[in-house]
């Protein structure tokens, strides 16, 4: 999981990749962005540390990579 130091440099806006596949970021109103890989059962979970929102939720589970891709920009984009 991310902790302030990996995610506490980071403007809004910027992400970066770790080698394993995450992704981590700082979404343009300054929230904390993170795509990883789930353990339990093949595919990526994407979350935003933010409140619910109905036109963009603040979590994914997608067993697709381009969908967890696309909702990780998503939510750098939104919250």
């Amino acid at each position: 999981m991310a902790g302030k130091s990996e995610t506490g440099s980071l403007t809004p806006g910027q992400s970066v990749a770790r080698d394993n596949g995450e992704r981590i970021g700082c979404s343009t109103g300054g929230r904390r962005v993170l795509m990883r890989r789930r353990t339990t059962t093949p595919g990526f979970v994407v979350t935003v540390d933010a409140r619910a929102d109905l036109e963009v939720p603040t979590e994914t589970i997608t067993s697709h990579w381009e969908v967890a891709t696309a909702a990780f920009d998503r939510m750098m984009k939104h919250y």
